[in-house]
């Protein structure tokens, strides 16, 4: 199975028999999964930079075109290939904006700083924005790393008001052992909520 984060990484997915696979808090099997499906994956990174997954969920309550999201709190696996929250990744609500710098209430309730540069990718949705676009109040994922005592994003992924509503409820179904990112299906583009 092959994943999309926000910043465009395709991340491979490795399943056995062994996997867990849930849709709608149900079991389910590989075949009951479509591309666009929102996924939470639980497992172990691989050395070749894929995930071996322990559980595969969705939801079928829609879609959501956002990648990781409500990660890991303490360094657990997930679609990202794996990571620690405030150090590989970022997620929260944006409480100010100072470029080229976002100042960002994480869902831990951390405030931590992102220092954008011109290699940082933002998108909301399949879309390319600009930091002017970014609003206080937005929620963010980010996925990048710290340097210099600041965290410097590769890309920044700008989730509206539902999708963030949405991916609360997800992680909510998801969190039965621990939260790991979400993220969408690799497909070939459709339009977005």
């Amino acid at each position: 199975m092959e994943l999309t984060a926000p910043d465009g990484q395709v991340v491979k997915v490795k399943y056995t028999d062994q996997t867990e696979f849930r849709k709608d808090r149900q079991p389910a099997k590989a075949s009951d999964f479509k591309v666009g499906d929102l996924v939470a994956v639980r497992g172990e990174p691989g050395a070749d930079h894929t995930i071996n997954a322990a559980l595969i969920g969705a939801r079928t309550a829609g879609t959501m075109g956002v990648g990781p999201a409500g990660g890991p709190r303490d360094g657990g696996m997930g679609t990202f290939g794996g990571g620690t929250l405030g150090k590989d990744y970022v997620m929260g609500e944006v409480k100010s904006i100072d470029p080229p710098r976002l100042t960002v209430l994480r869902t831990d309730n951390v405030t931590q700083t992102l220092e954008l540069n011109e290699e940082t990718s933002l998108r909301k949705g399949r879309d390319s924005i600009t930091m002017a676009d970014i609003q206080v109040g937005d929620h963010v994922i980010s996925r990048g790393e710290v340097q210099k005592d600041v965290f410097v994003p590769k890309g920044v992924m700008v989730l509206g008001p539902e999708q963030w509503k949405r991916f609360q409820e997800f992680q909510g179904q998801m969190s039965g052992g621990g939260d790991k990112p979400a993220t969408p299906a690799t497909a070939p583009p459709e339009p977005q909520e």
